[in-house]
C-alpha cells in the first residue's frame, strides 16, 4: 500500500471505511489522547493528538484523583495531519494535511491502552 495517495486539499468530514482501523491511546495522566491510522482521503499515517479534561478548575469527587478526569466516552474528531503537500492548500491554512476530517469512536479506555475502531 503507498505511504500516501496524491490529492488536491480541500476541508470535508468523511467517513471511515469499514477496513479502516485506529489506535486511540490515552495518556498516563488521562489528559491526552493519540489517535493513530490512515486517513481516509489520503491514506497517509496519521498521529492526531487531543487534550482532554485540562482546562478550568478540577472537580473534587470523593474517591476520585481531582487531577485525573474520567475517561473520554464518544468520539474524537481527527484531522488529517500529514505533512503531505497538496495542491490547492491556501498558504494560510493552519492544516498540514490534505483537509480531511472525521470521528474516530473512543470506548474510554484507560491510560496507555489503546482502543481499536
Amino acid at each position: 500500500m503507498p505511504d500516501h495517495a496524491s490529492t488536491d486539499f480541500h476541508e470535508h468530514e468523511t467517513a471511515v471505511r469499514p477496513d479502516d482501523r485506529f489506535d486511540v491511546v490515552r495518556s498516563d495522566d488521562g489528559r491526552w489522547y493519540t489517535v493513530t491510522g490512515l486517513c481516509p482521503t489520503c491514506r497517509a499515517t496519521v498521529v492526531f493528538r487531543v487534550a482532554y479534561g485540562v482546562l478550568g478548575p478540577s472537580k473534587r469527587l470523593w474517591g476520585r484523583d481531582p487531577h485525573r478526569p474520567e475517561p473520554l466516552t464518544g468520539s474524537v474528531t481527527v484531522f488529517c495531519q500529514c505533512g503531505y503537500p497538496h495542491a490547492e492548500r491556501p498558504p494560510e491554512s493552519p492544516d498540514t494535511g490534505c483537509g480531511a476530517f472525521w470521528d474516530v469512536p473512543v470506548s474510554g479506555t484507560g491510560a496507555g491502552q489503546g482502543a481499536a475502531s
